[in-house]
Protein backbone atom coordinates (compact mmCIF):
# COMPACT_ATOMS: atom_id res chain seq x y z
CA UNK A 1 0.00 0.00 0.00
CA UNK A 2 1.21 3.59 -0.45
CA UNK A 3 1.89 6.30 1.46
CA UNK A 4 -0.82 8.77 1.74
CA UNK A 5 -0.41 12.16 0.27
CA UNK A 6 1.95 14.67 1.44
CA UNK A 7 3.70 17.96 0.59
CA UNK A 8 5.91 17.31 -2.76
CA UNK A 9 4.39 14.61 -4.01
CA UNK A 10 3.13 14.44 -7.52
CA UNK A 11 -0.98 13.08 -8.01
CA UNK A 12 -3.47 12.72 -10.97
CA UNK A 13 -6.83 14.30 -10.91
CA UNK A 14 -9.21 11.63 -10.56
CA UNK A 15 -11.96 13.09 -9.37
CA UNK A 16 -14.12 16.62 -8.19
CA UNK A 17 -17.04 18.40 -7.40
CA UNK A 18 -19.27 16.78 -10.00
CA UNK A 19 -18.27 13.63 -8.42
CA UNK A 20 -15.51 10.77 -9.23
CA UNK A 21 -14.13 10.57 -12.99
CA UNK A 22 -16.53 14.01 -13.50
CA UNK A 23 -15.04 17.39 -13.86
CA UNK A 24 -12.99 19.37 -15.61
CA UNK A 25 -9.36 18.87 -14.37
CA UNK A 26 -9.60 14.92 -14.63
CA UNK A 27 -6.54 13.32 -15.46
CA UNK A 28 -4.46 16.78 -15.14
CA UNK A 29 -1.13 16.11 -13.39
CA UNK A 30 -0.45 18.75 -10.07
CA UNK A 31 2.22 19.08 -7.64
CA UNK A 32 0.73 18.72 -4.09
CA UNK A 33 2.35 22.02 -2.66
CA UNK A 34 0.68 22.26 1.31
CA UNK A 35 -2.11 21.06 3.49
CA UNK A 36 -5.13 23.85 3.40
CA UNK A 37 -7.28 22.72 6.12
CA UNK A 38 -9.70 19.67 6.88
CA UNK A 39 -13.32 20.55 5.09
CA UNK A 40 -15.71 18.51 7.57
CA UNK A 41 -17.56 17.55 4.12
CA UNK A 42 -14.57 16.37 1.86
CA UNK A 43 -11.86 15.78 4.06
CA UNK A 44 -8.10 17.05 3.71
CA UNK A 45 -7.91 20.01 1.05
CA UNK A 46 -4.38 20.22 -0.75
CA UNK A 47 -3.15 23.02 -2.58
CA UNK A 48 -1.29 22.01 -5.31
CA UNK A 49 0.56 23.45 -8.54
CA UNK A 50 -2.05 23.21 -11.39
CA UNK A 51 -1.06 25.81 -13.77
CA UNK A 52 -3.35 24.10 -16.43
CA UNK A 53 -6.50 23.73 -13.86
CA UNK A 54 -9.76 25.20 -15.02
CA UNK A 55 -10.06 27.93 -12.11
CA UNK A 56 -14.07 28.65 -13.23
CA UNK A 57 -15.04 25.42 -11.40
CA UNK A 58 -13.13 26.92 -7.93
CA UNK A 59 -16.08 29.55 -7.13
CA UNK A 60 -15.56 33.12 -6.24
CA UNK A 61 -14.40 32.70 -3.04
CA UNK A 62 -11.02 30.63 -3.80
CA UNK A 63 -8.57 32.52 -2.31
CA UNK A 64 -5.55 30.47 -4.79
CA UNK A 65 -2.65 32.26 -6.18
CA UNK A 66 -2.13 31.68 -9.93
CA UNK A 67 -1.07 28.79 -11.40
CA UNK A 68 -2.39 26.75 -8.31
CA UNK A 69 -5.49 25.22 -7.41
CA UNK A 70 -7.15 23.58 -3.87
CA UNK A 71 -8.22 19.51 -4.49
CA UNK A 72 -9.72 17.01 -1.93
CA UNK A 73 -7.37 14.06 -0.88
CA UNK A 74 -10.02 11.82 -2.30
CA UNK A 75 -9.46 13.66 -5.68
CA UNK A 76 -6.26 12.99 -6.17
CA UNK A 77 -4.07 9.87 -6.86
CA UNK A 78 -0.66 9.71 -6.07
CA UNK A 79 1.94 9.40 -9.04
CA UNK A 80 4.42 6.47 -7.33
CA UNK A 81 8.29 7.61 -7.53
CA UNK A 82 9.90 5.96 -9.69
CA UNK A 83 12.25 3.09 -7.71
CA UNK A 84 15.92 3.63 -7.92
CA UNK A 85 18.48 0.67 -8.15
CA UNK A 86 20.38 0.06 -5.07
CA UNK A 87 23.79 1.43 -4.97
CA UNK A 88 25.30 -2.35 -4.96
CA UNK A 89 22.95 -3.05 -8.16
CA UNK A 90 24.42 0.76 -9.54
CA UNK A 91 27.80 -0.48 -9.45
CA UNK A 92 26.78 -3.96 -11.44
CA UNK A 93 25.72 -2.40 -14.01
CA UNK A 94 28.46 0.62 -14.16
CA UNK A 95 30.95 -2.90 -14.88
CA UNK A 96 29.26 -4.48 -17.00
Amino acid sequence: MSEPIKKGDMAVVIGGMSGMGKGPNIGLVVEVVQLIYECPQLGRIWRCKAEFADRLVLGPGCTCPPGHADFAQSWLKKIEPPKTPSPAKTKQLENT
